[in-house]
């Protein structure tokens, strides 16, 4: 699992630095950015696509009616551009204020 995802999210945020030369320019300006351009890159480049998962009971999502044993599947891509909780999240910011709040590992218990 790693080495998928180390690997995309390097070349990612190469990429990333690359295509937003103003965000490469804060950084050269203040290296105590890295840590949080390491999670805004991760939110990003989402180096994992997608996970799914088997429904337990039947439930309903954003009034969707989802029954017991339907597949679901979460995008990360999608979850880490939702502009109800990420202001802005087609950008990419260096300095991004909670750009640790992504999905791209999981959340709660299951946080790779």
């Amino acid at each position: 699992g790693g080495n998928d995802t180390t690997r995309n999210s390097i070349t990612g945020g190469v990429l990333a630095l690359n295509q937003n030369p103003a965000e490469y320019d804060k950084l050269r300006r203040d290296p105590a950015l890295i840590p949080n351009m390491v999670s805004e890159i991760i939110r990003w480049q989402t180096p994992v696509s997608s996970m799914s998962r088997r429904v337990r009971e039947d439930t309903q999502l954003r009034g969707k009616h989802i029954r017991k044993g339907d597949k679901v599947v979460m995008w990360y891509v999608s979850g880490n551009r939702d502009d109800e909780v990420i202001a802005d999240p087609m950008s990419f910011k260096v300095d991004r204020e909670n750009a640790r709040h992504h999905l791209s590992f999981g959340f709660g218990i299951h946080r790779c």
